[in-house]
């Protein structure tokens, strides 16, 4: 082997570790500006939503319409944020999702834990300063980070109620709450969050990107305490120089435009991997928790990103009927629950209708999910369940979920699964066609 290939060759390996780690770290420095650039969300900031979603809504893919939310970016770089989590004046379902720039979950408030009132100090990895002994401190290992809350609305008329609860959770820096408390009111114009631009070639662009999102997101120890991100200085990549790619061989930078490209294969067919798929329907479990695999990391920030853990969440879905055809408007189809064999949940099941774009498809009926908060289902006489799938409007609409005209996906919710759920002993049926 000359040289020059062996250059080549040790590109290629590093580049292909460090694209597979980083892939999440790169999607957030992508997405998160424009997020904040569009209102989606405040920076050290709740942006409140207090409608649940319809097809109107763009921002986000795969929405769900049974809870509203908050979404929060946070900036730990100059110093923490305090989340206030409130005592509600009547139980309420709610769940306060913190996560890091890896896709992690931090930390979870509320959710399956029951309400969780208190003072939260979300810290960065730069942080050495003392916590106030009123609050709980969570731990990110990222400079930013991203928080959301989810609040249970039992449908239109119960929303008022849902919005009412919302207004109690704060989000702000330290200072703001040890000067302000609950009565600080955020800054106009609201702070942004520059898109970085990078000018290095084309097939070696990813990790220019990614050794910004590094640089902004990263402590400055990671490149001598992180044997892996040490390792990363080989390829001209580090926390401290970012993506140093005008220094780089031609032999490097051939290795690492081939690292790329065996890496997007990875990622898909990792996710191709991932989960079950039963009755038509997959399951994933690994959301906010992909541990030491950083394929498995990656993939779920792309196919499945900000997903929450399993024992509080899991989101089966499916695009294909009992004969593994595509789902679409074109056919009719039911998913029917035999008696006792609804969704075991401890909070609630619902089950939305998305288009290709994964997005709510509007509809006559304006309705984009059903599930045990839709009111009006109807039960057959011996206690089964039937849903009704198509784009025509049925006679009876109480089970009715409307279809788009061409290919569509649908994905349950399980909020709070029972262990019969995650031990695999409960599947749901296949959507059949009737057509």
């Amino acid at each position: 082997m000359s040289p020059d290939q062996s250059r080549e060759e040790i590109a290629y390996a590093v580049g292909l570790q460090a694209y597979l780690w980083g892939f999440p770290l790169y999607y957030y420095s992508r997405s998160t500006p424009k997020s904040v650039e569009v209102g989606g969300t405040f920076i050290n900031d709740f942006r409140k939503y207090s409608e649940l979603k319809t097809a109107k809504d763009r921002f986000v893919v795969t929405p769900n319409n049974v809870t509203i939310d908050a979404y929060a970016t946070l900036d730990l770089t100059v110093e923490p944020v305090v989340i206030f989590v409130p005592s509600l004046s009547q139980p309420r379902w709610y769940i306060v999702q913190i996560g890091d720039s890896f896709d992690e979950i931090v930390r979870n408030i509320g959710g399956t834990k029951g309400a969780e009132p208190g003072v939260y100090i979300v810290t960065g990895p730069d942080f050495s300063g003392d916590v106030p002994g009123d609050m709980i401190q969570v731990k990110s290992r990222t400079k930013i980070g991203v928080a959301a809350v989810r609040i249970l609305a039992n449908g239109e008329a119960d929303l008022p109620n849902a919005v009412e609860a919302q207004k109690g959770f704060h989000l702000m820096p330290l200072s703001a709450y040890l000067r302000d408390g609950l009565a600080h009111k955020a800054a106009d114009p609201r702070p942004q969050m520059r898109l970085f631009e990078s000018d290095a070639p084309e097939g070696i662009r990813y990790f220019d990107e990614l050794g910004d999102a590094m640089t902004k997101r990263l402590p400055a120890s990671a490149d001598s305490q992180d044997f892996l991100v040490s390792s990363f200085k080989q390829i001209g990549l580090s926390v401290g120089g970012g993506f140093q790619w005008k220094s780089l061989d031609e032999s490097t930078k051939k290795g690492l435009e081939r690292a790329i490209k065996t890496g997007e294969q990875i990622v898909d067919s990792k996710w191709a991997a991932t989960g079950e798929i039963t009755n038509g329907w997959k399951y994933t479990f690994a959301g906010g928790r992909a541990g030491y695999d950083p394929g498995l990391r990656a993939a779920l920030a792309k196919y499945e990103v900000g997903a929450q853990l399993s024992d509080h969440v899991i989101y089966p879905n499916t695009s294909v009927d009992d004969k593994g055809e595509p789902l679409n408007g074109s056919k009719r189809y039911v998913l029917h629950f035999d008696a006792g064999k609804l969704p075991p949940v401890s909070v609630f099941w619902n089950m939305a209708m998305y288009g290709s774009d994964m997005l709510f498809v509007e509809n006559e009926f304006k309705r984009y999910s059903i599930g045990s908060t839709t009111d009006g289902l109807n039960k057959d006489a011996d206690g089964s369940l039937t849903i009704l799938i198509q784009k025509n409007k049925p006679a009876d609409t109480a089970n009715w979920l409307p279809a788009p005209e061409g290919d569509f996906n649908l994905t349950m919710r399980f909020y709070g699964p029972e262990t019969t759920v995650l031990d695999g002993s409960y599947r749901l049926p296949a959507v059949r066609s009737v057509e």
